[in-house]
């Protein structure tokens, strides 16, 4: 299984950069942060840090509440993967991710003036027995980046649940994840163009062989070492 290869998934990552340059997403992506992860590779890597890689995106079809004028989408994404990858093994040892997003309500603001937020938090459970239900994946509302007490939450409650079972994303995954949900279509040609690429095409298709393929199949029910029905998504007695 050539896609189960540490090599195969650094190359992957500098083509992906490669693509993003080529159809023009160097100016709504901060593409140093992953220039800088390659940059502290050598042929295998199995920790990975991303912190911040900030996309900027118009507020087009969305209907934003409040009311903003332009948005930010923050990836930080921080897991370690196994040193022999496997189909019948979760891929990563340590796993987190957050998707952070800033609402401005003037199309010039830097990034570091006020602005109203939200945050996703992708996380793996480690004691899926706990009191409430805990899917081994899961995505929720919150994260750990609206802990800081100085943050005014309004109106607004956020609590753990509910855990919403979702599959793990790797980087590739996260910022496919963060173009498909948050780039208009009819405002942005070079999308599509991204998309029909075929080099694009294999890359994903490489991350989706590693990291979806063994959550879902083993929800179908083949045998897998780490996932279960019933940790993958408790709802299954």
């Amino acid at each position: 299984m050539p896609h189960f290869n540490h090599s195969k998934v650094i190359s992957d990552i500098k083509e992906l950069i490669r693509l993003l340059k080529l159809y023009q997403f160097d100016y709504m992506i901060e593409l140093y942060q992953l220039e800088n992860l390659i940059g502290k590779s050598q042929a295998v890597l199995y920790d990975y840090s991303i912190v911040d890689l900030t996309f900027r995106i118009s507020t087009s079809g969305m209907s934003p509440y409040p009311k903003v004028s332009k948005l930010t989408v923050s990836i930080d994404a921080n897991y370690t993967l196994q040193t022999d990858m496997s189909a019948y093994d979760d891929i990563f040892r340590t796993y987190s991710l957050e998707l952070y997003i800033r609402g401005y309500q003037d199309k010039t603001a830097t990034d570091s003036e006020f602005s109203n937020f939200f945050c996703w938090h992708l996380d793996r459970e480690k004691n899926t027995a706990g009191d409430f239900i805990h899917p081994l994946y899961h995505l929720h509302t919150g994260g750990n980046k609206l802990k800081d007490d100085s943050i005014d939450a309004g109106e607004l409650v956020f609590i753990g649940s509910p855990r919403i079972p979702h599959p793990p994303m790797d980087i590739i995954l996260a910022v496919h994840f963060v173009i498909q949900n948050f780039i208009n279509n009819g405002e942005c040609e070079r999308k599509s163009k991204l998309f029909a690429d075929y080099d694009y095409q294999d890359i994903v298709e490489r991350a989706q062989k590693r990291v979806l393929d063994p959550y879902f199949q083993s929800i179908a029910g083949a045998k897998h070492n780490s996932f279960t029905k019933q940790n993958l998504f408790p709802l299954y007695l």
